[in-house]
């Protein structure tokens, strides 16, 4: 058998990756024609999508089997329409059925339904019912006049019958009672209609009252609802807090039989229930004392929240509450502040009660006093030796922190991290050392900067109760000291003046002491800075050598006043005996002619001692006559030895008083 001849034609739409043909093979022998399917599809490899300069070749992923059916999908044409075969494709069709046609023609083959037909059909058979019941409810419901259509309810079984005279009976009673009811309601209106009124006006007056209540709480409070109840928030979270507590307190209506006024206290429609330990009253107590001195208290509270009344008004009560909470956050962290910090002596945390050592003997107490009971209230008892400045640090430090937690230093640039802060950023342009770099990344605790205002309210105390002994204990000088007002907290600066009673225009000395943590500095009038430790001798040392300085200084300015000659005048005096502390100073002076000479000696802790040269000797103090052979006056005044002057003996109210009676003295001589 010999093939005549091969017919291909297309079955469906050609695809990117396959395709279906329908081979059809005509053979003589049998006059007989047979179709053979055959699938052609192309090779399994990607479409290229894109060829780089390196010859890299990038693919296109095949669709999946959904991607492929959704695709499809989005082929349907629902616009086409089935047609009808027509007159002449049937009589074509005939033809090919006789056996003559097929003998002479090969056959045409139908191609298979498409898949997605059956879905085109129902799709288009479910919207013609549609559009028809649409038209249904449009033509019933809006063509009234004259109706064209008329929709009737669908028949149901009809209800048992019921017999006439119990419904008779059953409307009778119906409307007696309703008119006997009518008639009782209408009484009873009558005579409730006052009380209601006076209920209705006083529940409408508490709710009002309750709500502007909620709404004056609002402005002073943060508050939220969470379901059916009000919560509302004490703590310091929102300003930059991590202490644990929540700090959330409950408000609610204060109930009915709590509303009535009373002439102790006024009736509150709110009522605000605080947690448990958050009740009462609460403060921070810091003294410092050296043995059983107390050198400074100070007290972390606010005077308006230091009690609370047996029936507080909501504002009192929250106030109270915060500053409990306020009180117990600082106080943990200075507790844990206290175990972390290593120091030479360790601090010591018991209960509520934390002990620091700042210098030997002095130490630093923080105790934390908490009272829950109302009927009792604490109040902190305001010493002398009180220390407003202290509370201040108290309230200033736990802020500063929490601003610290808050708010972290702007970037530069502001697209820069937020971990590196400026100074680390211009470390590298400055040549920062490694010492430098360690510094920098030290940070000081609250704890820390309590400790260093504590040493140095110490070290104030301490100069002021060293001025003041001084002060009193000098009887020749006058010692001031001029504090200055604007202070720091670790820096406090003071200007002392030594000068004498009734000679303050003749001169005055000054020193300058400048109160740092650990250390004084000491600037004298020449500029030389002497630095002081914290303890109390090594001031008052200087202070003794600078009045003995003064007492010479001021003997200079009384002679260079009365005309006599100053011969010597020194700070540091080298000869004699030498003194117990510091340098001994003198001066040497003469009278305008020169027959007496006084020297002027005086030491910090000796005192001072003054002598007079070519004091005239009487006649009863030698056993030699006079001579017969030397006349002149000038030989029986030749300078001898010198004698010391008594000058507790002598009148005057001051030692710079005396030794100007003595210079007028010796001066007429």
């Amino acid at each position: 058998m010999r093939p005549i001849g091969w017919y291909i034609t297309p079955i469906g739409r050609f695809e990117s990756y396959s395709c279906d043909l329908a081979i059809v093979y005509v053979a003589k022998q049998g006059k007989m024609a047979s179709a053979l399917r055959v699938s052609v599809e192309s090779l399994a490899e990607h479409l290229v999508q894109e060829v780089a300069l390196d010859g890299q070749e990038t693919f296109v992923k095949p669709l999946s089997m959904s991607d492929n059916l959704t695709k499809l999908a989005h082929k349907i044409d629902f616009s086409t329409s089935e047609e009808e075969p027509t007159e002449a494709a049937k009589d074509a069709k005939k033809e090919l059925d006789t056996p003559d046609s097929k003998e002479a023609t090969p056959t045409s083959f139908q191609p298979p339904t498409w898949p997605w037909e059956s879905v085109r059909n129902k799709l288009r058979m479910a919207l013609t019912e549609m559009s028809v019941l649409s038209d249904i409810l449009q033509i019933s419901r809006w063509a009234k006049e004259p109706p064209y259509m008329v929709l009737d309810p669908v028949s149901q079984e009809a209800p048992p019958p019921v017999k006439q005279v119990q419904i008779i009976q059953l409307v009778d009673k119906k409307t007696s009672l309703t008119s006997a009811a009518s008639i009782l309601l209408k009484g009873a209106q009558g005579m409730t209609r006052p009380q209601n009124v006076a209920a209705g006006t006083a529940k409408v007056n508490q709710e009002s009252e309750f709500h502007a209540a909620l709404h004056r709480l609002r402005l002073h409070w943060r508050l939220k609802k969470v379901g059916n109840n009000i919560l509302g928030d004490l703590s310091f979270k929102t300003a930059g807090s991590r202490f644990w507590h929540s700090g959330m307190f409950e408000v609610t209506k204060t109930p009915e039989e709590d509303m009535e006024d009373t002439p102790e206290r006024k009736a509150c429609p709110l009522k605000v229930t605080v947690p448990s330990d958050l009740e009462g009253t609460s403060y921070i107590q810091v003294l410092i004392k050296e043995g059983e001195a107390e050198i400074a208290t100070a007290f972390a509270i606010q005077s308006s929240r230091s009690k609370v009344s047996e029936d507080p008004h909501w504002q009192e009560r929250l106030e109270a509450a915060q500053n409990v909470l306020f009180c117990k956050e600082a106080f943990a962290q200075i507790a844990r502040e206290a175990v972390q910090l290593k120091s030479p002596i360790p601090h010591l945390v018991v209960g509520n009660q934390i002990i620091c050592n700042i210098f030997p003997g002095v130490q630093l107490c923080i105790t934390l006093c908490h009272d829950t009971s109302m009927d009792k209230q604490i109040e902190p008892m305001v010493k002398a030796k009180h220390s407003h400045a202290l509370e201040l640090s108290l309230h200033h430090l736990l802020r500063e922190l929490h601003r610290s937690n808050l708010n972290g230093q702007t970037p530069r640039p502001v697209t820069a991290s937020h971990t590196i802060s400026k100074r680390r950023r211009l470390a590298g342009p400055q040549a920062m050392s490694l010492k430098q770099l360690a510094e920098m990344q030290q940070t000081e605790c609250l704890l820390e900067k309590l400790l260093k205002q504590a040493k140095h309210i110490v070290l104030r105390s301490r100069t002021a109760l060293v001025i003041d002994e001084l002060s009193g204990k000098l009887q020749d000088t006058c010692l001031m000291g001029h504090w200055s007002a604007l202070t720091q907290p670790l820096q406090t600066t003071v200007k002392i003046y030594v000068t004498s009673t009734g000679y303050e225009s003749l001169g005055r000395s000054s020193l300058q002491l400048i109160i740092d943590v650990d250390y004084i500095r000491a600037i004298n009038k020449d500029g030389r800075i002497i630095k002081l430790s914290h303890e109390q001798q090594e001031l008052r040392d200087l202070l003794l050598c600078q009045v003995s300085q003064h007492q010479v200084n001021t003997v200079s300015t009384l002679s260079k006043a009365m005309g006599m000659q100053i011969l010597q005048y020194n700070f540091h005096v080298g000869v004699g005996p030498v003194a117990k502390l510091g340098n001994a100073s003198a001066i040497m002076i003469a009278t305008p002619n020169g027959n007496r000479k006084i020297a002027v000696r005086s030491d910090p802790l000796e005192g001072i001692q003054v002598l007079v040269q070519g004091a005239k000797v009487s006649q009863s103090a030698t056993c030699s006559p006079k001579s017969n052979v030397v006349t002149d006056f000038k030989w029986e005044s030749l300078p001898s030895g010198y004698h010391e002057v008594n000058m507790s003996r002598m009148p005057g109210k001051n030692f710079l008083n005396k030794m100007e009676l003595l210079l007028a003295t010796l001066a007429q001589q």
